[in-house]
């Protein structure tokens, strides 16, 4: 017989790391074949401005999530959890009343349970008083965790309460099959005329679009145009952006494509050569947009911010420490722009990595 897996987990809406993983986890074929799957969504949030804000409306989705997972766990009663845990804020508090269920039904059955972290941010957490770290070490007691890469280890090495340690790096699909990479890459550098640049990500002042909005005016009378696509953290940084824009003069050289997704994000993708990503989000770990960009091979500029040095290397993007360097790395990579050989060397990188197929194979060996 199946294995039962009991799964709470994030869905979009809204967008972001760990519901476009919990998409995939609870759509894909395979995983579902391999065990007897019970899915719970996490509802909290609708869009990424409502993350971390406290209303009525999140008060009854807990009490709906807490009754759900006990109603699953006393009639499906699974023999593994796999939980999408959080590091603070009030949803770290969800997740410790939610564990408490999982603590007694432990103590009746054996189960194995596993917390996947899509961020970061544990060891400033639990050094912030010992409240939080008494609490941490509870919340981990005699759980698996899933962590995104190695580098990501040592946010837990105040919190030794936990099982094990498994390593799951994020993967994404492909919309450019391996065989057909090499004519797309024919058209796409048949003729450039117009070298185009790309930030895509939630636009968030600390994830480095302002950044890369700062750089363009140096750029002007330059063959380039800059593209920023996301959703909006919050109303006074969408004024601020256009601002700059109507001050500068930047309005022939920059568009905003707002939140997209589908078909208009393959589009943007495709017609793009390089992918900045100066972040300093405070929760960064494996973002799935680096990987996205090194899906259609484009070069990408990003910071030394959690898991990137793992999805990169010196070959496939110039990796900062500091933010006032962005200029330097972009000038270097304006002259790799058309270069074949590092264009391929992204693409395979990313499809012996990151893809996909590669994320299920290893999530099942994890809960194997």
């Amino acid at each position: 017989m199946k294995s039962r897996v009991l799964s709470i987990l994030h869905r979009a809406p809204p967008a972001h790391g760990a519901s476009k993983v919990g998409d995939f986890i609870a759509n894909n074929k395979k995983i579902n074949e391999e065990y007897n799957c019970y899915y719970i969504t996490i509802k909290s949030s609708n869009t990424i401005g409502d993350i971390g804000k406290i209303s009525l409306k999140k008060i009854y989705l807990l009490i709906e999530l807490y009754f759900r997972v006990l109603w699953a766990l006393v009639i499906f009663r699974p023999q593994k959890i796999y939980f999408t845990a959080s590091v603070r804020s009030v949803a770290f508090y969800r997740d410790i009343l939610l564990s408490t269920l999982f603590k007694i039904y432990g103590f009746f059955t054996k189960v194995n349970i596993y917390y996947h972290y899509h961020t970061k941010g544990i060891n400033a957490f639990v050094s912030h008083s010992k409240k939080n770290l008494f609490l941490t070490k509870f919340f981990l007691k005699n759980v698996n965790l899933i962590l995104l890469s190695p580098l990501l280890k040592d946010d837990f090495n105040k919190v030794k309460t936990f099982n094990k340690i498994f390593y799951l790096p994020n993967a994404v699909d492909s919309i450019i099959k391996k065989e057909d990479f090499d004519d797309y890459i024919k058209q796409k550098y048949q003729q450039v005329t117009t070298v185009n640049i790309l930030y895509l990500s939630n636009m968030i002042k600390s994830k480095g679009y302002f950044e890369v909005l700062q750089l363009i005016k140096s750029y002007k009378d330059k063959n380039i145009h800059f593209h920023f696509a996301g959703a909006w953290q919050k109303k006074e940084d969408e004024i601020e952006f256009f601002n700059y824009i109507r001050e500068y003069d930047l309005d022939a050289i920059v568009t905003f494509h707002g939140f997209i997704n589908g078909k208009e994000k393959d589009e943007l993708f495709r017609m793009s050569h390089i992918f900045m990503f100066p972040t300093r989000y405070k929760n960064e770990a494996f973002p799935l947009a680096i990987l996205e960009a090194m899906s259609y091979g484009l070069i990408t500029i990003s910071t030394d911010e959690g898991s990137i040095p793992y999805i990169l290397d010196s070959k496939s993007a110039y990796l900062i420490h500091e933010t006032k360097a962005l200029k330097e790395a972009l000038s270097k990579a304006l002259l790799d722009v058309r270069d074949r050989e590092k264009i391929f060397y992204i693409r395979t990188r990313y499809e012996n990595n990151f893809h996909t197929k590669k994320f299920e194979d290893n999530l099942l060996g994890i809960l194997q």
